[in-house]
């Protein structure tokens, strides 16, 4: 009987191992789906990519000490029209100083009251905005000229704080000066004559402390002063005078008649 039993187990539930390998028991029924590598990963090699994501966003608000500075071709500032840059050079560096051609009616003492307000904390803005407007300032403005050194130590707004940059005494044109008549000058005509031949603009003011104790012996040291394109002088008590000596510093060489133009 056990014998008999043996035989019907190994007829009915003994299958051959090569049918278990050639056609596997379907997956869907009885076995559940084994999962792939891929899917065993899944939780790991995804939540790289979210932890990365996440990572950059919260630096995103951190500085970047690494970026190097956009070049300034690319900014918008500098795609402007070179026209367009000067004149807002000059709003910030020289507003309300006159033009060339309005220099034969300007006087500079009648707008000493109004300080000229500039922002010159441009100019270190970068390197190419120095390289464009850093001329500006001293082409354009009418600088005080010292009593005694004449053209050195020039001042803008304060004799305290007088010019010092060789390069930018170099560039002003435009002068002012104020002389007493009753004291001796500490400069001579050949000082005065250097230092003034060719300026662009040049406005002598004298005054004295008592009226009519002195003359005009003072500009006498300016006759030597040629190539002037525009020369005023007041405060004489002798207006024709003051005019003739005018004409005399704009005058191109010693024959009278040669003036600079002013047009």
């Amino acid at each position: 009987m056990a014998t008999a039993t043996a035989y019907y187990f190994a007829a009915h539930f003994n299958m051959p191992r090569a049918h278990a390998i050639d056609t596997p028991f379907p997956t869907t029924l009885s076995n559940p789906p084994v999962p792939t590598t891929n899917t065993l990963a899944l939780p790991t090699t995804q939540a790289l990519p979210n932890q990365s994501i996440t990572g950059a966003s919260a630096h995103a608000h951190l500085p970047i000490h690494t970026t190097q500075p956009a070049s300034q071709s690319t900014s918008l500032f500098f795609r402007l029209p070179a026209e367009l840059r000067n004149q807002i050079y000059e709003l910030l560096l020289c507003p309300n100083t006159p033009r060339t051609k309005d220099l034969s009616t300007y006087h500079a003492h009648h707008n000493a009251h109004l300080p000229p307000t500039i922002s010159p904390a441009i100019l270190s803005t970068c390197h190419r905005i120095h390289h464009e407007a850093k001329n500006l300032p001293y082409t354009t403005h009418i600088f005080h000229a010292h009593p005694s050194l004449l053209t050195a130590l020039p001042h803008l707004l304060s004799p305290l704080n007088p010019v010092l940059c060789p390069e930018g005494l170099t560039q002003i044109r435009r002068w002012q000066l104020t002389l007493r008549l009753d004291t001796d000058p500490r400069f001579s005509a050949e000082q005065a004559r250097l230092a003034f031949s060719g300026a662009e603009f040049l406005e002598i003011r004298v005054w004295q402390s008592m009226f009519g104790g002195c003359d005009e012996g003072v500009l006498a040291l300016f006759l030597g002063v040629r190539r002037v394109r525009v020369a005023r002088v007041g405060g004489c008590a002798d207006m024709g005078f003051e005019r003739w000596l005018e004409r005399r510093m704009m005058m191109l060489g010693e024959e009278e008649g040669e003036e600079v133009s002013v047009s």
